[in-house]
This record gives C-alpha cells, structure tokens and sequence, in this order.
C-alpha cells in the first residue's frame, strides 16, 4: 500500500546550498542573458541539484529501506524456509497463515524495498513508468493480501478461544483463504497500475531557471483528477475499519484469558482458605490446569469432535472429560457437600468462557493463557497496526494541508519523508517477533543455519 503522492515539490529545496552551483561560461550566459523559462533536466547542474537533494532530505530514508532489506530478507527466508521445509506433515492453521504472511513479506522485501533503494538513489531521474506502476501494485497488493489474512488469524484466535463449541478454521479452509487473499489483493490494490507512473518535477532553482525531473508518483495525467484522492481515501478508510475489527476480535480474546486467569487465583484462594477438602481440591485444579492450549487443539482437533457427540452443553470438552473422570472415581454427585457443589458449579459455569492453557508447562508454573501462538499473532498485528500509524497521519495531514511539506526545515523533511515509508517495517519485523516468541522456530532456525554452514565447510 504506496500512496507516495507528494505535492507542493516547489518547497523541497528552499533554505539549501542549491543556490551557489558551479557553472560553466556557457551556463552562465544562459541564466543571465536567457529571460525566458529554462528547464534543466540533465547535465552537471541537474545532477549536482539531485545529488544534494538526495543526501540532505533522503538520505535518512534510504539508510532506513536499506537496513529493512538486510534484515527482510534474510529473517523471511529464514520464515518461509521452516514453515514449509521445517515441520513438514504437521500442517496446522497457524503455520500456514504464517507461510503466507512470510511469503507476502518477502515479495515485499524484493520487489518494493529494492524498488524503493533505487528511487531513492536516483529520485529526480526515475523515469520508469511501467516499473512504477508494477511496483507500487505489488506494494497495495501485498499490504491488501497480509492485513487480508491477519483479519483471518483474529478470527481463527477467536473462534478457538472464545467460540470453542463452533468449529475453528480448518487447515484446507486456512489454505483456500491464503488463495482468496490473492483475488483480494488484486482486486483492491488494481487502480495502483492506472494511477502511478512518471510524474514532472519541476521547481524554481533561480530566475527563469527551472530544474525539471522524473520521477515515479501519481503520473501527471491523474495528478489534477479526483480519483488519486478517492483511491487514498478508500485504502485508509479500509484499513481503519480493519484495525477496528482487529481490535475487537482481540479484546475478546483477552478478556477471555483475564476472566480465566481471575478465576482460576479464586479456585486457589478457596483451597488456601479450607473451604474444600484439599485432596479433591487438587484434583480439580489440576484437571483445570493441566488442559489444552489453543494451540494444542489446532494440531489435534479430533477430541474436539467426540466432545460435541458426548456433551450437549457449551462447556469446554477438555474440562468436562476431566471432570467427568474425577467425579466417577470419587462418586462426587453423591458424597459432595455444599460447598464442593457450589464450586463445582462455578467451575462449570466459568468453563462457559472458554480457556486454553500450556498443557506441557511444568505443573508449578502452569497459568491459564491462550498460548504462545496466540501471543505471537497478537503481536504481529499489533506491530501491522502500529507501522501503519505514522503513515497514515503524514497522509491525513498532507491533504487537509497541502503546504504542510513545504514549511518543513530540511531535516523536518527528512523525516517526514521515513515515516512516509514507516510500513515498510511490517515486513520486517514479523520473523523478529517469531524469534523471540516461538521456542520451537528458535530451535528449527538453528538446526537450519547449522546444516548451510556445514554444508559450505564440507564444499
């Protein structure tokens, strides 16, 4: 999604060192004796004019795209490597999401990065319009497919959370998904190909002197339209809404989580304070804590379905069948007292709300959460949601004020200029957030990195 739509280019280079070029006789006869307008467009003044703008307003940008690039690349690689080389016949719903999102993040990485390095280095002289329109396709494209189907993991996270009595995304449905993403995308991101191509930018360098360059924006034959203004007001009006329902989906999850979590520290302070006898306590607290995550029912979902032929009611089939063991041992519908009754049925009714909890943790530090999978999504749409702030609220304020850009100092536009780009980062960090999350992606990663470099010791 590249809405790099500049206007007012006039005040790009006001306040500079452009004033004071060297010129040759020949120049300098045509800028004192020409009282015409005089475009330049190459030639030694051009490419000094180009050159300082480079270095003094987006020099800054480009450090940022190219360190995004060193590490894009080599971190989705790493991604798309394990997801689909790594864990191969233990498909599950999370991992091909993340196959997709990596995929999508590394045709980011390749094509839009790389094209952004080169228009950065060469911004006045990019007269490419064919590669502009293709670029900044495959850049709304790619945006349009990921928030696409993080809108689909907070579903998945919801529904095998909040909704546990429904049936959650399958792995072939999370397949189908990642192609309908596809169609998504182009059918979203197509006027991103009629709209971009070479724009004219032209701008006073002294009296009747003009600098005229190429570069690559909202072509000229739509920049005095409507339809770049409509076409920007759709996607961000698009994302917000997406952000909206991202965040609702997510609330949920977490105050499902919260409501577990505080009910399972009134299960303990019951058993502190004697009201149960402490044997069968523990029976049931263990039954509570030693449950499935989440994540343990997306890879083994076939319990899930002899629960529902076994229970008729909403509650958790994990639980319930725990429960249900415990109470034909102890025979508790008949020897248990008031007390244990009602906690039973405050067991049960909190059971209503759906828990997931590390079934391989060690008992003395197992906790009702939703899982790391879980917080590891979270987490990436967060990161999605927050790339897109800055960005966003440049464009806001370029719009309602269209000499926002020309005020600015040089180094105000220099950043202006990187948080334009702030949703690059999206593609970036995404294998960062599963290294520090997924023990199990660490792990795998090691093992990959370990064999290549065997590998070249042993060539």
């Amino acid at each position: 999604m590249d809405y790099n739509h500049t206007n007012g280019t006039g005040g790009w280079f006001t306040n500079t060192s452009f004033q004071n070029l060297t010129r040759n006789d020949s120049e300098s006869e045509i800028f004192f004796l020409h009282r015409t307008p005089f475009f330049i467009s190459s030639g030694p003044v051009f490419d000094e004019v180009s050159h300082n703008f480079m270095t003094s307003v987006l020099l800054p940008s480009l450090v940022y795209v190219s360190i995004l690039l060193l590490v894009g690349i080599p971190g989705n690689l790493m991604v798309v490597y394990v997801y689909s080389l790594q864990w191969p016949g233990c498909a599950s719903t999370s991992r091909v999401f993340i196959l997709a999102l990596g995929c999508y993040d590394l045709l980011n990485c390749l094509s839009s990065l790389t094209t952004e390095i080169v228009l950065l280095s060469r911004f006045l002289d990019f007269d490419f319009p064919v590669w502009c329109k293709l670029s900044r396709f495959v850049t709304a494209s790619i945006n349009s497919g990921s928030t696409f189907i993080l809108v689909a993991i907070a579903t998945d996270r919801f529904l095998r959370i909040c909704r546990i009595h429904k049936d959650p995304i399958s792995v072939d449905l999370a397949r189908n998904l990642v192609i309908i993403s596809i169609f998504f995308a182009a059918m979203t991101s197509w006027p991103a190909l009629l709209l971009y191509g070479t724009f004219t930018v032209t701008f006073p360098l002294k009296q009747f002197i003009y600098i005229r360059g190429k570069t690559c924006l909202i072509s000229d034959s739509m920049t005095e339209t409507i339809y770049p203004l409509i076409f920007v007001i759709f996607l961000l009006s698009s994302h917000f809404m997406v952000d909206l329902v991202l965040i609702i989906l997510y609330s949920f999850v977490g105050q499902a989580v919260f409501r577990q979590q505080k009910f399972q520290k009134s299960v303990k302070t019951k058993s502190v304070a004697g009201k149960v006898p402490k044997a069968e306590n523990e029976n049931k607290v263990e039954a509570w804590q030693t449950s499935f995550t989440a994540d343990d029912l997306e890879k083994n979902p076939q319990p899930l379905k002899q629960s529902r032929a076994r229970t008729s009611n909403r509650i958790s089939f994990v639980f319930w069948k725990k429960l249900s063991l415990n109470s034909k041992k102890a025979k508790l519908n008949n020897k248990l007292s008031s007390p244990d009754k009602e906690l039973m049925k405050e067991l049960k009714d909190s059971l209503k709300t759906r828990s997931s909890t590390d079934s391989n943790a060690p008992k003395s530090k197992r906790k009702i959460h939703a899982g790391k999978t879980t917080l590891m999504l979270f987490l990436v749409t967060l990161l999605f949601i927050l790339s897109f702030l800055p960005y966003s609220i440049v464009v806001i304020l370029r719009y309602t004020d269209p000499e926002f850009y020309t005020r600015l100092t040089a180094v105000g536009k220099g950043v202006y200029n990187v948080v334009l780009r702030s949703y690059f980062l999206n593609s970036v960090v995404n294998p960062v957030v599963y290294c520090f999350i997924s023990k199990q992606f660490r792990k795998r990663s090691k093992d990959a990195l370990r064999s290549l470099l065997c590998c070249e010791r042993y060539q």
